[in-house]
């Protein structure tokens, strides 16, 4: 999927998140947490959104993930809103990587 992004949305840059990371299977979960999560800022059509919205789960009886306008702040110290796929699923079995 990086690579299909990479040819499909406009590189940004570099922004971070206040939450906390886990482990969920090859991939990570993004939560609610104070820890700084560091990222990248894609520039997406809405056609991209559902693709990226179908891959991330976020439909169905027990969606995965939520797409939520999220503040960020970027590496030159402006915030603005982003959005981000906030885990929906309980942590208590997963491992905390932040």
């Amino acid at each position: 999927m990086s690579k299909w992004l990479a040819q499909h949305a406009n590189y940004v840059g570099e922004a971070k998140i206040k939450g906390d990371m886990y482990q969920v299977s090859y991939y990570p979960a993004l939560v609610q947490g104070d820890s700084w999560i560091e990222g990248d800022i894609y520039a997406c059509s809405e056609e991209v959104w559902l693709i990226l919205d179908d891959f991330e789960e976020t439909t169905g009886a027990h969606p995965e993930y939520a797409r939520c306008l999220t503040p960020i702040l970027l590496d030159d110290g402006q915030w603005l809103e982003a959005w981000v796929y906030w885990y929906l699923r309980p942590t208590t079995h997963l491992v905390r990587l932040t």
